[in-house]
């Protein structure tokens, strides 16, 4: 029996939902086993530097996970559909590149600077993969990746305010959001988008703007067809002492 090809590749369904159940069972043990530390990422402190690892997969409460789900499978998913020879690339450098960036940066709140912090979450993923799928379409100017950069603007575009302190906006509260997390992950998919505008999926080429386009073989397959069938070319010999239409002149302008 023959089974039917998936219209995508099967990484782009099974990533996003692996990765879901991950973050879901890790929050699970959590709930489970009580686990109250901080097993996210500490700036500037050696125990922190297990978060660059397992920060993403922990949440802080139920509306936490619950609100980093659906972007996390939606952005997994068109990442490994538009670049799936980059996606693991991607999410692995991001990963690891963008929670370095969060320790490094100071451990500071607006109202309290001896506050340590402890940065959980799945968000600088996100961050990550959006940033990247938006600048990528921008910088490969692909008329079908830059569809998907306004769709992932139109979905996710109010994700650029999660980049900056909310104090500055007037919000305090006692769970303040990781935008050290969120900043990192957006820088990260804008540098992975410009270094690797190269590679994976190209925009598509006119058959005389491929590398191989060989414009000498092409005139002779002209020129034999020519001589094959003469008939079909009668009727522009006998009317070649006529003037020519100016349309003609200018096709073949614009033709040589």
């Amino acid at each position: 029996m023959q089974v039917k090809n998936f219209p995508f590749h099967k990484d782009a369904a099974a990533v996003p939902l692996i990765l879901a159940a991950l973050i879901w069972l890790v929050f699970g043990l959590q709930q489970w086993f009580g686990l109250d530390g901080c097993y996210g990422i500490i700036p500037l402190q050696v125990d922190g530097l297990k978060g660059i690892l397992l920060s993403p997969l922990f949440h802080a409460d139920f509306k936490h996970i619950a609100s980093n789900t659906v972007p996390l499978v939606v952005l997994t998913f068109l990442t490994f559909y538009f670049y799936e020879k980059l996606a693991y690339f991607v999410i692995v450098f991001g990963w690891i590149v963008s929670g370095f960036m969060v320790w490094i940066f100071p451990a500071f709140d607006f109202m309290n600077s001896t506050i340590v912090s402890c940065h959980v979450g799945a968000s600088g993923i996100i961050y990550l993969l959006a940033f990247f799928l938006f600048f990528s379409g921008v910088f490969r100017k692909d008329t079908a990746l830059m569809a998907v950069s306004l769709v992932v603007v139109f979905l996710y575009g109010s994700m650029v305010w999660g980049m900056f302190p909310q104090e500055i906006f007037g919000k305090y509260s006692d769970h303040t959001i990781s935008w050290q997390s969120h900043l990192a992950g957006g820088i990260c998919g804008v540098l992975l988008a410009f270094v690797l505008r190269g590679h994976g999926r190209q925009k598509l080429l006119d058959f005389w703007q491929q590398p191989n386009y060989n414009s000498v073989q092409e005139e002779e397959l002209w020129q034999r067809y020519k001589a094959q069938f003469p008939e079909y070319f009668l009727e522009e010999e006998n009317s070649s002492d006529e003037p020519e239409c100016p349309f003609n002149l200018f096709y073949r302008y614009r033709k040589e």
